[in-house]
């Protein structure tokens, strides 16, 4: 398998789980409970006020799933069709910046709520 057959995988799971984190999002937002990718099962029980963390993570949530995806579609396109190495260190570069921002965020959520 080659390694461009492998970020071309790797891609199409960052692409699957930002729109994982959209529906996760828009379901928190419906429900009134937590999800599980934010906040185990186990852990559930513990949140003081599900609706308050739940409104809190959603606008978050929603913008990480879709810069998320963004960065996906962008990498894949890039790989494919562009092949600009300097693209793909910035694509990777707020890729990182996103991540850590959100769990940035979940965290100080998580310490107000848990």
């Amino acid at each position: 398998m080659s390694s461009e057959i492998i970020v071309l995988i790797f891609d199409l799971i960052i692409l699957m789980f930002g729109a994982v984190a959209i529906y996760a999002a828009v379901r928190m937002k419906k429900t009134g409970e937590p999800s599980a990718i934010l906040i185990p099962k186990e852990e559930q029980q513990k949140v003081r006020n599900a609706e308050q963390f739940c409104t809190k993570m959603y606008q978050p949530t929603i913008l990480f799933g879709l810069l998320i995806c963004l960065y996906g579609a962008v990498d894949i396109w890039n790989r494919q069709m562009l092949k600009a190495p300097a693209l793909d260190l910035l694509s990777i570069a707020c890729f990182l910046i996103v991540c850590i921002w959100y769990v940035r965020k979940l965290r100080e959520v998580k310490e107000e709520h848990v």
